[in-house]
């Protein structure tokens, strides 16, 4: 019941119109638009060769704006960066959330989601993605497509325009070409991005080249309709009297090689524009809203087994999914120059196929009044090695990660109040090593993703409703990488934002208003060479601070 009536919320509030719109582009006090809180990509102090994709291309409908790529002539490759910049904005309306996709050769570049407008408020905003490691990708012409499905008519008259370039930079004295893959595969049916329903899973079935000696996974794992609420979700059991969609609260993605299990892929918790409460998130959008990171798995240790020759099938699937989730991603392969042929394969799988899934109620039921809490929880730890024999003698690669997945809702339900509380919490611990007669590369990287959801729902005195949210999203990462034991290069990560609304409701279901809402992002990132620190606050949907500084 409180997920449909989040839906509605989502749907009416365009025709509130809460904000004015005071600048299209930047960060700037007092305004209603879109707030970027990520930093533009670090690059060499240079004039980069620009590549149009896409521009001022409008979508009204559900079909993909289909492109040319030509690599750029005075630019040839090698590069030592190559980064997207976007543009999109959406006139005055009333329009949904959409889902976004720009893909090139099948391959996902950019995977997010675009703002809802208003009246009032004609969002406009503009971020930048790092696609170095794609490198291969741009050396030759290739099509590709732009799809931003959108619905416009009588009633939803948003209409979402869109740009996109490819700026490369040459390399040059101090910033040298960085080390990329050779190869890179699209997972089959994500040119137009893969739906997969509960018991399905995405399979690219292929012949390898015959000396892959590293190989990695990147995965966009999206929840759509009831999934994308899955944090709120609870055991088929309980759904009836927790008014709550099913499934469970834990999903993951599970990655096999040829029906054995090769890898664990979380799913960040990313919370659309019109998420629960959509004036939550105006001007400041929830962590990754409009450009998700994918999570990349290290498949090195199948790297021998994917050279013999043979056709081998990687399969990728969403446990729990219970509605359906929106999946997209690409292989990214390392050859071995010196060896035309490779061999090897695995040694150690602990992985198992699913997880062990904990449920812990502890629920006091009452005819249709419910109160307690619920917890599901999952602990993963595994170690798949494996060895490549190649040019460059014997490597053994080991992959290990431990993840724990922590997922306590407490509920308060009677006949005119609903009280959901979720305390969510996901770490993740990865490891890979490879070891050889010249020495040993270590990499490691650790996740750290709470998340916190207060929703209290009540009637008012006047015979209307009220909905009072608040929500804590944190992404924390950090890595480093040794070589025998000596640090290369190392980098942390936090985006944090945490919202609180109150919306106004009328006893017909519509949004009247909103009060007290309130909002504050920190985004910080450090590395060897870059440091980049930002934070905003908002109040009454109008930006109220902007500090841009470093900490190292």
């Amino acid at each position: 019941m409180l997920l449909r009536t989040m839906l509605l919320a989502g749907a009416a509030v365009a025709a509130f119109g809460a904000t004015p719109h005071a600048n299209a582009a930047g960060l700037t006090i007092g305004s209603g638009n879109v707030a970027v809180i990520e930093p533009p990509v670090s690059h060499p102090p240079v004039t980069p060769c620009v590549v149009p994709l896409v521009t001022n291309v409008q979508f009204t409908n559900f079909n993909p704006y289909d492109y040319s790529y030509t690599p750029p002539a005075a630019c040839p490759p090698p590069w030592s960066k190559v980064v997207l910049k976007m543009h999109l904005s959406l006139n005055a309306g009333v329009q949904f959330d959409r889902s976004g996709l720009l893909f090139m050769d099948g391959i996902p570049l950019w995977f997010g989601t675009t703002a809802e407008p208003d009246s009032n408020l004609a969002p406009d905003w503009r971020f930048q993605k790092d696609l170095t490691p794609y490198t291969a990708l741009f050396e030759s012409a290739q099509s590709g497509e732009l799809n931003i499905g959108n619905l416009v008519n009588s009633t939803y008259t948003g209409i979402i325009t869109a740009s996109a370039e490819l700026d490369f930079y040459p390399v040059t004295k101090g910033y040298p070409a960085p080390v990329t893959a050779d190869v890179i595969l699209p997972l089959p049916g994500t040119g137009n991005g893969t739906t997969l329903n509960p018991g399905q899973a995405m399979t690219l079935t292929t012949t390898f080249p015959t000396n892959v000696v590293k190989a990695q996974i990147d995965l966009y794992l999206q929840g759509q309709f009831d999934d994308e609420f899955w944090y709120t979700c609870v055991p088929n059991d309980y759904t009836t009297e927790l008014q709550s969609c099913g499934g469970g609260s834990v999903r993951e993605g599970e990655i096999s090689v040829d029906n054995q299990p090769a890898g664990v892929a979380p799913i960040f918790p990313w919370i659309f524009t019109g998420g629960i409460d959509p004036l939550l998130w105006q001007p400041i959008p929830g962590v990754q809203t409009l450009d998700f990171i994918p999570y990349t798995a290290d498949l090195s240790p199948f790297a021998g087994e994917l050279s013999n020759g043979q056709p081998h099938t990687i399969s990728v699937s969403v446990y729990g999914n219970n509605s359906y989730f929106q999946t997209n991603g690409a292989l990214r392969l390392f050859l071995d120059h010196g060896a035309s042929q490779v061999t090897g394969g695995v040694t150690e799988d602990t992985l198992r196929a699913n997880p062990n899934v904990v449920t812990t109620p502890n629920l006091n039921v009452n005819g249709s009044n419910v109160t307690g809490t619920l917890a599901m929880s999952d602990h993963r730890n595994y170690t798949i090695a494996g060895t490549i024999t190649g040019s460059a003698g014997t490597t053994t690669y080991t992959v290990a990660q431990t993840s724990n997945f922590y997922n306590k809702q407490r509920f308060k339900i009677t006949a005119s109040d609903f009280i959901q509380n979720i305390n969510q919490s996901t770490t993740i611990s990865e490891t890979s090593t490879a070891a050889s007669a010249s020495g040993t590369s270590t990499n490691t990287l650790s996740y750290n993703w709470p998340l916190s959801v207060d929703i209290n729902f009540a009637p008012t005195p006047a015979g209307n409703y009220k909905q009072t949210t608040k929500i804590s999203q944190n992404y924390l990462s950090s890595g480093q990488t040794l070589a025998n034991g000596s640090l290369v290069t190392q980098f942390t990560l936090n985006n944090t934002t945490n919202t609180a609304d109150t919306l106004k409701i009328s006893g017909a279901g519509y949004i009247t208003g909103n009060v007290n809402q309130s909002e504050t992002a920190n985004y910080q990132s450090n590395s060897p060479t870059t440091c980049f620190a930002r934070s905003l606050a908002a109040s009454a949907n109008l930006l109220s601070s902007v500090q841009t500084g470093c900490t190292p």
